[in-house]
């Protein structure tokens, strides 16, 4: 059987940990146990990201994103617990970052990747930074042009030939309604760069993700929460525990599906053949010798050793043994008796009615 491999699926916790260290540790947890590659925090430093106040041409007008971010910050111990704790569940952890304290921050944590927002896809800046501090960098292309991507990427290859740079096709819309995916742009910015294209999922549910691995995705983003109900930017499109473990099987059996070879038959399909397709049957008790008419043979389930599909190679045949009524045939010099594959599909087609309430 063909071995086939598993798409990179990124369990987005997002700042859904509240500034609670047990929260991080819950999402770690849950991401853990359905099945994800990585869990990937944002470390939103509000200084390097929101003005603090507005001017509002008579006075200063305080941000309340910058306060409620801000709210949400842990300390440098507290990520280094959580790193931790993730180790030890066996899940390696990362981040968005923001700002060079970001940068700074997850390069002394140790990640395997470093995640550049939609956001910021056009700030050279930060990604110059980012690309010096670690190999893997993914960018999200959310709200980009096919210009905006190109000077990003331009810029990364002239200046950091060696980083091994990933885009994220993302459409920034929380949520975003399923006929605004455009999963088809994942084909197109593969096509366009050459560059390994994933998808960030802020559809609810796992439709687009299937959709998205018919276009050649081959990592995921999906945000989650331990609870939708909790008070926070991220908490109430996110998927909940069980939600995101049907996410990563659905991606995990999309994939595997689009990995099949195209000319083949699935593993269920050959069983389902013994029961499906038809055999060639005696429609009543006959002699030896006996040259077949069509109103001598029954074209009926189940299958049997006969796998042609012309009954003129039986009719006007003479039968090379006597045969028994509902006997499988099979032509030849003469016509005789062969293997009829009634028992598998006897046993099939009884489990099949029990299961279903229909054996009496």
């Amino acid at each position: 059987m063909q071995a086939f491999s598993r798409p990179e699926v990124i369990a987005e916790a997002g700042s859904n940990h509240n500034g609670s260290p047990a929260q991080a540790k819950a999402l770690i947890k849950i991401a853990a146990e359905a099945g994800a590659s990585s869990v990937k925090f944002q470390f939103i430093f509000p200084e390097g990201l929101y003005v603090p106040e507005f001017y509002s041409g008579q006075g200063y007008v305080r941000n309340a994103a910058f306060d409620a971010r801000k709210k949400e910050q842990m300390e440098e111990a507290d990520w280094h617990d959580i790193w931790a704790y993730a180790a030890a569940q066996g899940l390696q952890v990362s981040a968005s970052v923001f700002c060079e304290q970001g940068v700074s921050l997850l390069s002394r944590l140790g990640a395997p990747y470093v995640k550049i927002a939609s956001t910021d896809l056009t700030n050279h800046e930060l990604i110059g930074q980012a690309c010096s501090a670690f190999d893997d960098v993914i960018i999200s292309t959310g709200m980009a042009t096919l210009a905006d991507i190109d000077g990003t990427v331009r810029f990364v290859r002239r200046h950091f030939p060696k980083t091994s740079l990933r885009l994220m096709h993302c459409v920034s819309a929380y949520p975003c309604p399923l006929q605004s995916v455009n999963v088809q742009r994942v084909a197109l910015l593969r096509s366009c760069f050459g560059l390994p294209v994933g998808y960030s999922d802020h559809s609810t549910g796992d439709v687009s993700a299937a959709m998205a691995v018919t276009q050649g995705a081959t990592f995921f983003e999906k945000h989650f929460t331990t609870d939708r109900r909790l008070p926070g930017f991220d908490h109430a499109h996110a998927l909940e525990s069980s939600e995101l473990k049907s996410y990563i099987d659905t991606v995990n059996a999309a994939y595997q599906s689009w990995q099949s070879d195209a000319n083949t038959l699935s593993p269920q399909e050959h069983v389902t053949r013994i029961r499906a397709r038809r055999g060639v049957y005696a429609a009543r008790n006959l002699p030896e010798g006996h040259v077949l008419e069509r109103s001598d043979l029954m074209y009926v389930r189940p299958s049997s050793e006969f796998e042609g599909n012309d009954l003129s190679e039986f009719v006007g045949k003479p039968l090379s043994q006597s045969v028994q009524r509902y006997q499988a045939l099979v032509p030849g010099s003469g016509v005789r008796v062969c293997r009829s594959n009634w028992e598998q599909a006897s046993d099939y087609w009884r489990g099949e009615m029990q299961e279903k309430g229909m054996d009496g």
